[in-house]
């Protein structure tokens, strides 16, 4: 299986150009399954454009048009979800101009610089998917940082885990996430894990990327802070 991990600059608040970028990255690579980090339509984070129902139906329908140009490809893209009166941190997985399945971000961080439970809903149960024949565990940023997301979908069949990050830089950040990947990689059997992360920057937020397969013990990552594409063979 060939996963492409699409390690972009999203702009806070670019709907638009953000997701011209995904529909011309979904063109040009060709891989079973092509990852984007978390919250890739809004950008992370647009703080309170979240709470405009404008900002966020235009998300949605961004996600539509993503979905439209997908054909014959599968893709996990993040996007802030509306869903009655609720909005969710989300994973939509995408195959062959379907939405194959949506998967809701657990651990909400609200701590330092971050502040989602002003904006979002949790939801606790783990989803995982059957995508090009392997069963696939998918999560959001914080979620890996914890135990119980991963071993649960382990523990449910999944081969792979696939988590996608907006995940900001502080001394010591980029080897303190591969001590929990591999921790999460270890304690689950060996179990193939994708991290994508983002690059750029946000309101003096930067995102480091360092985007990563954690395989067989070994780590096998993207550059650091700036935009790469890079497809693995899981």
């Amino acid at each position: 299986m060939k996963i492409l991990l699409a390690q972009i600059n999203p702009i806070a608040g670019d709907i638009n150009g953000n997701t011209d970028k995904l529909i011309s990255t979904v063109k040009k690579f060709k891989a079973d399954i092509l990852v984007f980090p978390e919250l890739s339509i809004s950008g992370y984070i647009p703080n309170d454009l979240l709470l405009k129902k404008s900002f966020l139906d235009e998300n949605m329908k961004a996600l539509m048009k993503i979905i439209s140009e997908c054909s014959n490809k599968t893709a996990i893209v993040g996007f802030a979800e509306k869903s009655g009166n609720k909005v969710y941190n989300s994973a939509a997985v995408i195959h062959n101009k379907a939405l194959l399945g949506i998967y809701r971000k657990q651990r909400l961080p609200n701590y330092s610089i971050f502040d989602e439970k002003r904006w979002f809903c949790s939801q606790e149960y783990p989803r995982i998917f059957d995508l090009v024949g392997k069963r696939i565990g998918i999560n959001i940023c914080e979620d890996i940082w914890f135990e119980e997301p991963t071993v649960f979908q382990v523990r449910e069949g999944c081969e792979i885990i696939i988590n996608i990050s907006a995940s900001p830089y502080s001394e010591g950040k980029i080897e303190k996430i591969e001590s929990v990947i591999m921790q999460r990689h270890k304690e689950n059997n060996k179990i193939p894990i994708i991290y994508v992360n983002q690059v750029g920057a946000q309101d003096g937020i930067i995102f480091y990327g360092h985007s990563m397969l954690v395989k067989g013990g070994k780590i096998i990552s993207c550059r650091d802070f700036e935009e790469d594409f890079f497809v693995v063979n899981v």
